[in-house]
């Protein structure tokens, strides 16, 4: 490596880091987000775990921002947030961007798969196998309220209700028969299982087909990319190299002591 090339790099690391924000849901969503409210609990959940993660690996220090869901989006694009979950912006001259590739497409390899999984009573034996755009095309469908996944699903002409925030209201409903299933995205299909086992004991089950199947990224304002273009790459290119094997070892971990 040439010597030019050595100082390049030891000045870039160099480079102070100003704190980045972290916006993300103030309403617990277990594994990923934990504890509800502004304060931000000690095991703060997989996904703040990874965000946080990703940061440190390119030298940044942590804010973490704990927003009503419906405003996550609305701080990213306006700046209150520099950083925050998100879908692949809806138009090209969005507030946020995403990692994308050389052509300017979305960069999956650079974002984290989810599946959105549908649980149900276990007492109305459902098969596993059972296909939940078809079933639930004539039942009631529970999403959490403010979600992208629950406008998607109304569209695909499924019965949903998205009047509550909490997906432990929701998963309530589903055992009080106030709607026929829950469904949220998930990182790994079993992320939740012994949660709501040490909750509902039985009582409930998980389909094997997801309802939907999409990608998260990690958003960055658009100005605030424009200035730290070079760092936000970077933080892209670890979550890209590491995040799926980190978000698996972080659920088995919580998993442990749900």
């Amino acid at each position: 490596m040439s010597l030019l090339l050595l100082v390049g790099i030891g000045a870039h690391a160099a480079e102070p880091c100003a704190p980045v924000r972290v916006g993300y849901s103030d309403r617990e969503r277990v594994p990923y987000f934990m504890g509800n409210g502004a304060e931000v609990p000690e095991q703060p959940g997989v996904l703040v775990e990874l965000f946080r993660d990703a940061l440190r690996a390119v030298g940044c220090p942590v804010v973490l921002v704990r927003l009503p869901v419906a405003r996550v989006r609305i701080a990213l694009v306006s700046g209150a947030v520099d950083i925050a979950p998100a879908d692949a912006p809806d138009e090209p001259d969005a507030g946020y961007v995403i990692a994308t590739t050389a052509t300017g497409e979305p960069d999956r390899k650079r974002g984290l798969r989810t599946a959105s999984y549908v649980f149900v009573r276990t007492a109305d034996k459902l098969p596993s196998s059972t296909d939940p755009l078809q079933y639930f095309k004539t039942r009631i469908l529970a999403a959490n309220q403010g979600t992208m996944l629950a406008a998607q699903l109304k569209a695909a002409g499924l019965q949903i209700d998205d009047g509550s925030f909490s997906s432990w209201n929701n998963f309530d409903k589903v055992r009080m028969k106030r709607v026929d299933g829950f469904t949220l995205a998930l990182l790994t299909p079993t992320a939740l299982d012994s949660y709501l086992t040490a909750r509902y004991g039985q009582q409930l089950a998980r389909l094997d087909k997801p309802v939907r199947t999409s990608f998260m990224w990690l958003g960055a304002n658009r100005a605030y990319y424009q200035q730290h273009r070079q760092q936000m790459e970077a933080v892209w290119n670890w979550l890209g190299a590491h995040g799926a094997q980190e978000v698996d070892a972080l659920t088995r971990r919580y998993a442990a002591s749900p």
